[in-house]
């Protein structure tokens, strides 16, 4: 809840929450600059402007969450399941409601105010942001290119030549790529450079491995690797499908479609399936338009300035720009989007038996996949209902019926907020006791930080 005294939910209503909308007030106002010859445009913005300013009001004095009215329903596509939340709980107001459901109501909010106005209704307020953030994770980005360009003809081979020794040397690219993915531009990207056996066992790459592992407080990623190579395996098996439950466009989404080549590339996968949200939604999270986004900024040298197109750095963010267009044309990547993925409604809805918002339709395609990877804190929370279960909590018990019906899942969250699951006994205390020292009072924020991660695997079979 948002009053839940001492915990990052609260933090995140009192304060978190106003600056978010006032960033976007700032972001308006800088488009609108561009905007002052388009009166019509200009007017709507100072519209929207001025109802920004009064909903971030509403939040710091904390009044009464409203339900949408039928306008805004109709204008802006706003799914039943919010309305029916605020009518079984019509108390809460947003000092004093549940955490999940309040911040995915808010964006709902800001989205309604731009479809409310013909000149913005296509507008993502943080487009802006998410441009400016991936735009400074250029030496990131290049880097990245850089060594899977290296390794691309080596994954090739790989895939023609199968054998326990080949397994070995994908099977720890596997982890690396799946720690990319995980971490974003954190990670430690030192073994992709050269693919040999002997690079990854030596003393150095075993370093790298071990301090990159050491902050995965969860770590499944071998119950990931065995599902993929069984269904390689399987002489039945004509297609391997591999699904992202999205998180954050920029970096992170390029890191998800790294993985994707890979996975693609060595065989491991034949098509991946990313599904996006419909709408601008926590600030920097992945819309269909991201991806296009993203392979246009790789082609572009004024946004990623890496000199003439002749340089390694210009072919190896080309190359890849390249390879994601033709994984896309060819049908072995495709972007989706579902209203399922920005209402409030947790993953335990991912369920046969939910028919009323996707629920049951969503349940049964991703069923077909063989692996469903949910990126991010926010699907981490909505898997397990963003409940305060007791840190040593078995996954299983935590992600309710997705423990059961049929699909199989990976989530990979670096910590950032208060709920955890699946913890050995004594090791949230030995993490509370260590951020308390830096952080007093706030010991158990440690899973608030993004310090720390978890790789955590269900197969989805009734056991």
């Amino acid at each position: 809840m948002t009053n839940d005294k001492g915990t990052f939910g609260e933090y995140t209503a009192s304060t978190r929450w106003p600056i978010i909308i006032q960033n976007a007030i700032d972001d308006l106002s800088k488009h609108q600059e561009t905007e002052k010859s388009n009166g019509t445009k200009f007017e709507q913005g100072e519209v929207i402007k001025k109802e920004l300013k009064e909903f971030r009001q509403e939040i710091i004095d904390r009044v009464p969450l409203r339900p949408f009215t039928e306008e805004e329903i109709k204008i802006a596509n706003v799914p039943l399941s919010f309305n029916e939340y605020l009518k079984k709980h019509p108390e809460v107001n947003w000092g004093a409601v549940e955490w999940l459901f309040s911040e995915v109501y808010l964006y709902r909010r800001v989205n309604v105010l731009f479809q409310r106005q013909c000149e913005w209704a296509k507008f993502d307020i943080f487009n802006r942001l998410k441009q400016s953030t991936f735009e400074s994770s250029f030496y990131g980005v290049v880097e990245l290119a850089l060594r899977y360009e290296n390794l691309l003809p080596q994954l090739r081979e790989m895939k023609q030549n199968p054998g326990n020794e080949i397994d070995d040397i994908l099977k720890v690219l596997f982890k690396e790529f799946i720690e990319i993915s995980l971490w974003g531009n954190a990670t430690d990207l030192s073994l992709l450079t050269n693919a040999t056996l002997e690079d990854i066992k030596s003393i150095q790459g075993a370093k790298a491995r071990a301090a990159s592992e050491s902050k995965i407080v969860v770590n499944d990623t071998e119950k990931a690797w065995e599902v993929l190579t069984k269904a390689r395996a399987d002489a039945n098996s004509r297609e391997i499908r591999v699904d992202f439950v999205l998180d954050n466009s920029g970096f992170e989404l390029y890191a998800d479609l790294m993985l994707a080549a890979f996975l693609l590339q060595s065989g491991l996968a034949t098509k991946c399936i990313f599904h996006a949200k419909d709408i601008p939604y926590m600030v920097s999270d992945v819309m269909l338009k991201d991806f296009d986004i993203l392979v246009h900024d790789l082609r572009d040298r004024e946004f990623f300035p890496s000199g003439e197109p002749s340089t390694k750095e210009s072919r190896a963010l080309d190359l890849f720009a390249g390879e994601m267009e033709k994984f896309v044309s060819s049908g072995k990547i495709e972007f989706r989007e579902d209203s399922f993925w920005t209402t409030e409604l947790d993953y335990w809805n991912l369920d046969a038996n939910e028919t009323k918002y996707h629920g049951s339709i969503l349940h049964k395609d991703l069923q077909k996949s063989n692996l469903v990877i949910f990126k991010g804190d926010l699907n981490y929370r909505k898997l397990t209902g963003d409940r305060k279960w007791p840190r040593t909590t078995k996954w299983e018990t935590a992600i309710g019926p997705l423990a059961t019906n049929g699909i199989t899942s990976l989530s990979l969250r670096t910590c950032k907020a208060d709920v955890q699951v699946a913890l050995p006994e004594g090791l949230d205390a030995k993490l509370s006791q260590e951020w308390e020292k830096e952080n007093p009072g706030r010991g158990s924020w440690w899973c608030c930080s993004g310090k720390w991660a978890v790789i955590c695997f269900c197969s989805g079979i009734h056991k």
